[in-house]
C-alpha cells in the first residue's frame, strides 16, 4: 500500500510539474500530463477507473486505459519526429556556417 501512494504522489507531482514547467512544444507537456494520468489511473483501481470511464462515457475501464495508451504512444512518436526534426534544422545550419567559414579561410590563405 505505501508504494502505491509513493507512486501516485509521483504521478501527481509529474502532473503539476508538467502544467508550470514552460516547455518548447504543447506535444511534449500533453505526452507528459497524459503519461501521468495514465499512471495514476494504473494505480487507483478498476473500481475507480470505471468510474471515471462511465463518466466519460466509455464503456469500460480497460477500454480507457486503451485509450489513454495509444494517446500517450502517439504523442511520444509525434515528439520524437519533432524533436529529429529541430535536431536536422540545427544541423543543416551548422553544415552552412562550418561551409561558409572553411570557405573564407580558404580565400584568405591564398591571399596571404
Amino acid at each position: 500500500m505505501i508504494f502505491k501512494i509513493i507512486f501516485i504522489s509521483v504521478f501527481i507531482i509529474l502532473f503539476i510539474y508538467s502544467i508550470f514547467r514552460p516547455f518548447h512544444s504543447i506535444i511534449s507537456r500533453l505526452f507528459l500530463m497524459i503519461g501521468s494520468i495514465l499512471g495514476v489511473f494504473s494505480l487507483i483501481g478498476v473500481t475507480y477507473a470505471q468510474n471515471v470511464a462511465d463518466f466519460l462515457g466509455i464503456g469500460r475501464a480497460a477500454d480507457l486505459y486503451l485509450y489513454l495508451s495509444l494517446l500517450t504512444i502517439f504523442l511520444f512518436v509525434t515528439f520524437t519526429l519533432n524533436r529529429f526534426d529541430e535536431l536536422n534544422k540545427k544541423i543543416s545550419i551548422l553544415t552552412k556556417e562550418l561551409a561558409i567559414a572553411r570557405k573564407s579561410s580558404n580565400k584568405s590563405d591564398k591571399g596571404a
